[in-house]
């Protein structure tokens, strides 16, 4: 209970018999009214606190976790239509062209169309663009940057019973989802 919660609580009290004094009660009910206010007033505070992370203990946050952008990019996937949403789509997009560039190819350049169209096939950029990119589309983006990665890639180690892409990495989701035709076959 801090000081200045005591202190609206006893000017709760004043005034409740200020204003009872004025409309003429006896003193004993003013004094028994005014009581009432203030206890009232001092149990809302502590049911009610203006802060809600006042009494909460302080947990010290590493500076090198970022769980927040984690899930944001977790939630961006939905999986009971199999869309994926802007902040994913976007960060996979950009992780895309950056490995593009690499090799020569600009997505944005019609120049080098030919080329992106041989290193990540004939529609991956454009379902990539637009707002209807699915998680099949964000699985396919993600097997193209790895096939594009500039290293020689470390072993990947997957679930046996875990069906693998050609560069070895498990799907984001089990087939057992709706598929990208099941999507456009409801639309």
């Amino acid at each position: 209970m801090t000081r200045g919660r005591t202190v609206a609580a006893v000017v709760a009290a004043v005034v409740a018999a200020l204003v009872l004094t004025g409309f003429g009660f006896t003193w004993p009910f003013v004094i028994g009214w005014s009581l009432l206010v203030g206890a009232l007033s001092l149990l809302a505070q502590l049911a009610v606190p203006l802060e809600p992370s006042a009494d909460a203990p302080h947990i010290p946050v590493e500076p090198d976790r970022r769980p927040t952008e984690i899930s944001r990019l977790a939630w961006a996937l939905n999986t009971h239509t199999g869309l994926a949403g802007p902040q994913i789509t976007r960060r996979v997009r950009e992780a895309l062209r950056h490995r593009l560039r690499h090799r020569g190819a600009d997505p944005a350049d019609p120049a080098t169309r030919s080329q992106v169209i041989d290193l990540i096939g004939p529609d991956l950029w454009d379902r990539l663009q637009g707002p209807g990119t699915t998680i099949v589309d964000i699985e396919r983006a993600l097997e193209a940057i790895d096939a594009l990665s500039p290293g020689p890639s470390a072993e990947i180690t997957t679930t046996p019973d875990a069906p693998t892409s050609p560069t070895g990495r498990a799907p984001l989701f089990p087939r057992h989802r709706r598929s990208h035709d099941d999507i456009h076959r409801d639309r």
